[in-house]
């Protein structure tokens, strides 16, 4: 079994500082931004794990029925992903013509190949929905999955009588789930606008159509019935 020094821990080690900056690996000899670039990709990927990570755990409270032990991690996973957003104002701090010098030899590298942010997508509308109707249902909400109606209907009684904590626990969570919801929706819509001024109407590394595919996004939602609440309270 390792042991950690006679000390106590040492920073460098313990954080793989070493191993973790020797991780950032430019194809482009002189293209100065391409570290900027890979930084922030790479940081993604890291904060990506964490909200999964964040994300397991709520949805196993709500599995338990213990919506309010859900909140603080639904509450990290927002405050992390408006983190994600800042990251996108350091990117644009790239010229479109200082990427050019390195986004040739990137492909058919794509953002859209991100397996940890396309899980978190999977998680959001499958199993961290299912949970919180599961959480639903225990209280007593008609939530059938096969009537969109009834289940809107029933999430507005929800919003209109949370007096009981549990009740009101569970309205919290429905309200941080469309925040998660919004936050990801912003995103969407700054990352579109940040790479149509970094590639204009050239298609994208992947082979996507670019700027063209990422507006094809930005009307995705995880949670329908919680924004048609809003047309029926």
């Amino acid at each position: 079994m390792d042991r950690a020094p006679a000390g106590g821990t040492d920073y460098a080690e313990y954080l793989l500082i070493d191993d973790l900056l020797d991780l950032q690996r430019p194809l482009t000899p002189g293209a100065h931004d391409e570290l900027l670039f890979i930084v922030v990709h790479q940081s993604y990927e890291l904060w990506f794990k964490l909200i999964l990570h964040t994300l397991t755990e709520v949805v196993a409270a709500l599995g338990e029925g213990r919506s309010h032990a859900a909140v603080p991690g639904l509450r990290r996973v927002l405050a992390i992903e408006r983190l994600l957003l800042e990251h996108l104002n350091v990117l644009e701090t790239m010229g479109p013509e200082r990427f050019m010098e390195f986004r040739d030899p990137l492909a058919p590298a794509s953002g859209f190949q991100s397996r940890q942010f396309r899980e978190i997508e999977t998680v959001s509308g499958g199993a961290l929905w299912e949970a919180f109707l599961g959480a639903g249902r225990s209280l007593g909400l008609h939530l059938p999955a096969d009537d969109e109606d009834a289940r809107v209907g029933s999430l507005a009684e929800l919003y209109r009588d949370h007096a009981e904590p549990e009740r009101a626990a569970l309205h919290q969570v429905a309200e941080l789930l469309v925040d998660h919801d919004e936050t990801i929706a912003r995103w969407r819509h700054h990352h579109t606008l940040m790479a149509a001024r970094e590639i204009g109407t050239r298609p994208g590394t992947g082979g996507s159509h670019g700027v063209q595919y990422l507006q094809s996004t930005l009307g995705k939602r995880f949670f329908a019935d919680l924004w048609a609440v809003r047309g029926v309270l």
